[in-house]
């Protein structure tokens, strides 16, 4: 039965970019596959924890889960494509998000990505006429107000991702764009403009960037930068959909390429804790491993895989095997992807992997991966097995049957309605179009549209789809691509942001937490410019029960979350303690209590275990 899977496989071919005329059989293959496979594999491990509550608030009473406030909002931020049906290629992939305060005041401000004018031969077009990427400010009364005129940030470059951290422990979030073309690094002035730092900074990435990761591999109190890079994309290459109809390419039409890994060497040149020098970075691909494998990188999460207290690199690469870069504690990386069980799926065969959700679905105290993938795949989640890696249990889950005619982009883990479990948010939108092309659509996007998808932890490990007409989030049908999540009404619960490849960026508030308590977290640096402990692991215990997160905005797909990380915590009213794992490896305690509202830990002020 299992062997019967091998149908399912959507391949490309390597050369032009088609796809097999088979597609729909093929997928009817893979749905009834995943059916059955999912009544042959046992539901769950007998050891999983059992859940906190039982579902709380539920939608029955009409109340959609995720409530559009788009307009309310005051955002108007379009994604721009000029003459689609030139396809070029990075068009269809776009655009990021990212949710940052950039001044302070605990408000979280907007910062979009947007494109770049192109020629007949699908060349870059410089103009100071074109488009830019948009920053928005958050104001006291919920508003967000376009400030990108003067602020530093309007980008003119085809842009893809957006990766944010404090790069000079100034306690200030800078800012890095991905492009098609040369990338770039922002630094934040403190009063809500940035400026242009790339060359001084020694940034080099003119390949296609998308998704980026702020991390501290080497543990000395500065943030390096790890950026995923696409292919090598040819413009002039044309390539055939069905009928010979012009389409959007595969990846496997190009050749694949480097990711690119850069060390922060600013804290080498700070002298008495002047941290007013000038930013600077070394390009340490080679020299620590990156450079021995070549992939098709989307997505990327930094964080400890292994539970040696070092951080490890996990890229989702695109018809390709992903890569887990496991950290060797002397600057060196090693991809260990295969060999710990999250490298290909459950048949062992590459799929087309594009963002990346981290955290615990089982309610083991363990991170757990979910990733998205293309059409005719179902996508993976890989369970933590701790120091042995992971097993993938995406069918056991319930989340393979529902994926597998969407193709997946940005997602989360997030508990919406605060009962202790984490739920799911998916980003979908096609890349080549829905059979032929029904030749009808009201615009060229129509048949690349696919609404996204919203499924509710029922416990164990178990997830089910929500569906429902009304709620606008899995009813609006659009190409979406990056999915970023926050706090942005500071209201305690998780609201969402949504781009749309050629179409309206979207804000959802969370409308669904309902009776069930929550706590955020901050953790911070004091000791470094009092900035965001990235990589941090916040575990909180009440009882028998323990609930983790990873402090690090760099998930998802193109996209930066907010830093603080969001527990659901169901009926619970007190928690006894919250240990936290520093990006250091040092590990402390402080003191539980009340729940209900945000705390912020210092590290140094805790006590040491």
């Amino acid at each position: 039965m299992i062997n019967d899977w091998e149908s399912r496989r959507l391949t490309m071919n390597r050369t032009n970019g088609h796809m097999p005329s088979n597609r729909r059989t093929m997928i009817a293959t893979s749905i009834l596959a995943v059916a059955v496979v999912g009544v042959l594999i046992s539901r769950w491990d007998r050891d999983d924890p059992a859940p906190v509550d039982e579902p709380i608030g539920q939608s029955s009473k009409g109340v959609p889960l995720l409530r559009e406030v788009t307009e309310q909002v005051g955002l108007d931020f379009v994604h721009q494509v000029e003459d689609p049906d030139r396809y070029f290629f990075p068009a269809i992939l776009g655009s990021g998000a990212a949710l940052l305060d950039i001044d302070g005041d605990g408000d979280l401000d907007l910062y979009l990505a947007n494109t770049a004018p192109i020629d007949e031969h699908r060349q870059l077009v410089e103009s100071a006429a074109g488009t830019t990427n948009r920053l928005l400010r958050q104001e006291p009364d919920g508003r967000f107000v376009d400030i990108t005129a003067g602020s530093g940030l309007d980008d003119r470059a085809y842009s893809m991702g957006i990766a944010v951290g404090d790069v000079n422990n100034d306690g200030f979030p800078d800012v890095y764009v991905s492009n098609y073309g040369p990338d770039r690094m922002y630094l934040n002035n403190g009063d809500g403009t940035f400026r242009d730092i790339t060359g001084p900074a020694g940034i080099n990435n003119r390949g296609w960037g998308c998704s980026a990761c702020f991390f501290d591999y080497d543990r000395d109190g500065w943030l390096d930068l790890f950026v995923t890079n696409y292919v090598r994309y040819d413009p002039s290459k044309r390539c055939r959909y069905l009928r010979g109809r012009e389409e959007f390419c595969a990846p496997q039409a190009f050749e694949p390429t480097t990711d690119r890994f850069f060390h922060n060497e600013t804290g080498k040149m700070v002298a008495g804790g002047d941290r007013r020098v000038p930013v600077r970075f070394s390009d340490v691909t080679i020299s620590s491993g990156i450079a021995d494998q070549r992939g098709t990188g989307l997505g990327v999460v930094c964080a400890d895989f292994n539970d040696d207290r070092w951080p490890d690199v996990y890229v989702a690469n695109d018809q390709m095997a992903n890569f887990l870069w496991i950290n060797q504690h002397d600057g060196t990386f090693r991809d260990e992807a295969v060999l710990r069980g999250c490298a290909v799926d459950m048949q062992g065969r590459p799929q087309g992997s594009m963002g990346i959700a981290v955290g615990d679905a089982d309610g083991d105290a363990k991170l757990d991966l979910f990733v998205t993938h293309f059409e005719g795949e179902n996508n993976a989640l890989y369970r933590s097995l701790g120091r042995e890696g992971f097993t993938e249990r995406c069918v056991q889950a319930g989340l393979a049957l529902p994926s597998l005619a969407l193709t997946g982009f940005g997602t989360a883990f997030v508990d919406l309605d605060h009962d202790g479990r984490l739920d799911l948010l998916l980003a979908n939108g096609r890349t080549q179009r829905r059979g032929s092309g029904s030749g009808k659509s009201r615009s060229f996007w129509d048949d690349y549209a696919e609404p996204n998808q919203i499924f509710l932890a029922t416990g164990n490990g178990q997830f089910t789809e929500f569906s429902g007409s009304s709620d606008p989030f899995v009813s609006t049908i659009e190409v979406s691509r990056a999915l970023a999540v926050g706090d942005i009404d500071n209201d305690g619960d998780v609201d969402a942001v949504i781009t749309n490849t050629a179409g309206r960026a979207r804000i959802y508030f969370n409308d669904f937490s309902g009776a069930g308590h929550w706590l955020q977290v901050r953790v911070v640096e004091p000791d470094l410019g009092g900035r965001n402990a990235h990589g941090a692991v916040v575990t909180l215990v009440a009882g028998s029960r323990r609930f983790v997160q990873l402090a690090n905005p760099g998930f998802s797909y193109l996209a930066s979350n907010d830093p603080r990380v969001h527990f659901g915590l169901g009926s619970l009213t007190e928690i006894d303690r919250i240990e936290v794992v520093w990006p250091d490896g040092s590990e402390e305690l402080f003191s539980g209590g009340p729940v209900d509202r945000l705390r912020v830990l210092e590290h140094g002020r805790g006590t040491v275990p």
